[in-house]
Parts: structure tokens; sequence; C-alpha cells
């Protein structure tokens, strides 16, 4: 018995251990013990996903521990000769743990709220907390979504998408986009004589539930509810956290100009509701109107758009000015506590840096078993290369010179543009000619003579030569002299 579970716990020991291979296997695997759980009585279901959700979580726990150590990240050198990281694996395995640990997170969440609803019954029955619980995993599922795409393809406009998709409105405004364009795109198919109509009702129906859910959301925020706004505030503040506390080093620079770039827009945004009000106004009726008349495509739902339409009908520019700051003011607060974090990783980035080139320093030598690892902290960290080959020759380590650096003549090109080439490579030198086997092997010249002309350039041969000759001139002027002495 204990021989025939040995070989099943080690599978699955070293699957733990392993990096994630796939994403959709996992994903998969844990939906379909998340279906069958929901099958089954409430608490009954909850304990048994319980070892499926602590067996992901340990899995995810390894792949953390390894990013954090930078296994999954390369050094390689770009044209120039210069160092620089390799971090496609990285991302990859970045974007599967995080995708895993969120799809069982998920099953496990709604796993525990329906246990929770059949204890107490109560809580289903007033309505109040289930929207706001729903509005609540909408708007982290979508912000999840956006962040595993960012890193499982390395966009910089997905991850523009993460950083603006922390409230439900902008989120509405992302999926009623879609919405437009992917029913632009079936009318482009249909003009092509492709039935498209019966897909969109079809396969893409999803994204009229979510449409839906969303509206809902959005007339709470119309209606300028002060708990939506307020958790609106919490939320975006409490995901740009997370965002910008979990994106790697690498994407910092990126991720900080896009802060800074929502945050201008915001107030922008803000000063400029206040003088054009009144104009914003009838064009928002007048788009509201457009929606749920079906004129923007059959993708938006159209009776979303009506609700929306019959609320914004009532607006005053008052009332248009105070749902803009309400708009803003999440993406204000939010984008403040980001930018501090983004700073606060950026110092400790550079202590680490730093601190690895003090060590440097301070002991004299290096580890040639760990000068890799430190290598690769120093690169991700966002140290300079050129710094590190300076410290590693002030402790007489032998580190080769880069091409636009090393000793050679310039050509008269790179003189007059001003730009390096590369050097021509180096051409093998010329066999001796062959003699006959009669004629007798030239006696060598001079060793000295040769030395001085053979290694030197051809003015400081000119002027060996200079020196024998008058050497010379000087002992045939003196031999008089020795005969009549």
């Amino acid at each position: 018995m204990k021989s025939s579970l040995r070989a099943p716990a080690r599978r699955l020991v070293a699957w733990v251990r392993a990096p994630f291979a796939s994403l959709y296997r996992v994903a998969a695997a844990v939906l379909a013990a998340g279906a069958v759980c929901l099958a089954l009585p409430p608490w009954v279901g909850l304990l048994l996903f319980a070892p499926v959700a602590a067996v992901v979580g340990v899995k995810v726990a390894h792949a953390v521990r390894a990013v954090a150590s930078l296994c999954y990240v390369g050094v390689a050198e770009n044209r120039e000769g210069h160092p620089s990281l390799d971090v496609r694996r990285d991302l990859l395995q970045r974007s599967r743990a995080l995708g895993a640990a969120s799809v069982a997170a998920g099953v496990a969440v709604l796993l525990a709220v329906r246990a929770a609803l059949a204890v107490f019954p109560g809580l289903a029955e007033d309505g109040v907390l289930a929207p706001y619980l729903a509005f609540t995993a909408v708007l982290l599922g979508g912000f999840l979504l956006f962040y595993t795409l960012a890193l499982r393809f390395d966009s910089s406009v997905l991850r523009g998408l993460t950083s603006i998709a922390v409230t439900l409105p902008v989120f509405f405004i992302v999926v009623a986009v879609a919405s437009i364009l992917l029913s632009w795109a079936m009318d482009v198919l249909a003009g092509l004589g492709v039935p498209a109509e019966g897909l969109l009702q079809g396969g893409f129906a999803w994204l009229y539930e979510m449409q839906r859910l969303l509206g809902a959301a959005v007339g709470y925020f119309l209606r300028q509810d002060t708990l939506i706004v307020g958790v609106s505030i919490v939320a975006a503040a409490l995901l740009l956290l997370l965002y910008t506390y979990s994106v790697p080093l690498y994407w910092l620079r990126s991720v900080s100009r896009w802060l800074k770039g929502i945050g201008v827009a915001a107030a922008a945004f803000g000063a400029a509701v206040i003088v054009f009000a009144g104009v914003w106004l009838a064009d928002v009726q007048h788009l509201a109107e457009q929606g749920a008349a079906g004129h923007l495509g059959a993708g938006l739902d159209a009776g979303v758009a009506s609700s929306q339409a019959q609320a914004i009908a009532q607006y005053r520019s008052d009332d248009l000015v105070a749902l803009i700051k309400a708009f803003v003011l999440p993406y204000t607060v939010g984008v403040f506590v980001a930018n501090g974090v983004v700073a606060w990783r950026k110092g400790r980035a550079k202590q680490t840096a730093d601190g690895i080139l003090d060590g440097f320093a301070a002991a004299g030598h290096v580890d040639e078993a760990a000068l890799f690892g430190q290598r690769k902290r120093y690169l991700y960290c966002g140290g300079s290369p050129t710094l590190w080959d300076i410290a590693l020759r002030s402790i007489g380590h032998d580190v080769p010179l880069p091409h636009p650096f090393a000793p050679r003549k310039l050509t008269l090109k790179e003189r007059l543009t001003g730009v390096l080439e590369d050097p021509p490579p180096e051409r093998a030198p010329d066999p001796p000619p062959e003699r006959p086997p009669d004629q007798p092997a030239e006696q060598p010249a001079d060793p000295s003579l040769s030395s001085a002309s053979s290694g030197l350039p051809g003015e400081v041969g000119m002027h060996a030569d200079f020196k024998a000759d008058h050497a010379e001139g000087r002992t045939k002027r003196n031999e008089p002299r020795r005969a009549l002495r």
C-alpha cells in the first residue's frame, strides 16, 4: 500500500517543484475540479477543493521563489557587444504563475462565498452585498487578466491597459469599445458574405453578460453612490500598489511613464471639464442616445446603453462636473501611491547594485563561482555595464575592452563621420615561399637590427639604420690615427 502511494507522491512533488510548462493545462484542471465541487453540497465542495488549491498554491510559491532568485533571467550580448538581459523565460513563468494563482483563488473564493451564503441565507435575500461582491470580482478579474496578458506578450499597450483598468467605469468603457470594434468586424465579415451574426450572438454572449454587470456598476456610479465612489478610490490605490510592487524591475521605467501620463491626463481632464462642461454634456447625451438606438454597433447591448442614456438625460452641467471629479479622483490617489512605490523600488535597486560593487572594493578579489549571478543581479537592478567593468579592472580582474574602446587607429571615414565601424577580420599570415632544394638557406641578418626594424614603424627603422651608418663612418676615420700609433 505504501509503495503504491510513493510513486504518485513523488510525481506530485516533482511537478510542484518544476517550472510551469503550460498555463492552459493547469487552468483547465483547476476549473474542472471547481465545476465538480460546485455540483456537490457547499461545504463538501469547499473541503474537497482545498487540497487542489493548496497544491497549486505551493507550486506558485516555488515559481515565485525561483523568479525572485532570477533563475529564469539570462544575460546575452547585443550587437554592440554590451551585455543585456534575456527575460523571455522570466516573463513567461511570471504570467503562468499569476494566471494559475488567479484561477485557483477565484474558484476558491466562489466556493467560500457559496458556503457562507448557505450558512447565512439572509445575506443573499438582502440583495445589498451581492452586487458589490460581483463588482469587486469583475474589477479584480479584469485587472488580473490584463496583467497576465501583459506579462505573456510583453506589450507596452497591455501594460497601459493594466494601469488604467483599475476602476469600474473605465473597465466598462474598455469592454464597450471592444464590443463595438467586434461588431464592426462582424459587419465587415457579413459584407464579404460570411454569416457572422450568429457567431456574435453565440460565441461572444459573455460580452453581453459582462456589459450588463458593468452597466449596473456604472449606474451606481452615475447616481454618484458614495459607497461605490469610495470603493473605487480604495480599489484603484490597492490595485496600482499591487501592480507597481510586483512588476519586474526592468519594467519600472515603462510603468513609470504610463503612471505619469495617467496623472497628467487626469489633472487635465478634471480641469477641462470645469470649462467645457456644457459642451461635453450635450455630446455625451447624444452619444448615449446613439448607443441606445443601436447605431454604434450590434455588439453593444441596447438595454444597457438605454439605461445609461436615461440616467445621463437628467444631468446638468454641475452633475457632469461632479461625475468627472469622482471619475478622476481614484486615479489621482492611485497614481500618487504608485509613484511612491516606484521611487522606493528604484532606490532599493540602486542600493543593491551599488552594494555589489562595494563588495568587490571591500574584498579586493572576485569569487568566480558567484560572479555570473552577481553580474545578473547587478544588471537586473539597472546597474551600468561600464561601471561593472571599471570595478573589476580596479581590483585586477581581467576584463577585455569592447570594440569602441579597444586601442586601434581610426580610418579616414571614421574621422570624417565620427561613427566607429566594426574592425575587419584578422587575415592569416601568408606561408613562406618555397626555395629550391639546391639553393642554400639565407643567412639571417644582424638580430639586433632585424628586431629593431621589424617590430617598430618605418621611422624607427630608418633611425636605427642612420645610427649604424654613423658608427661605421667614425670607425673608418679613426683607422689612420690607429696606424700612426
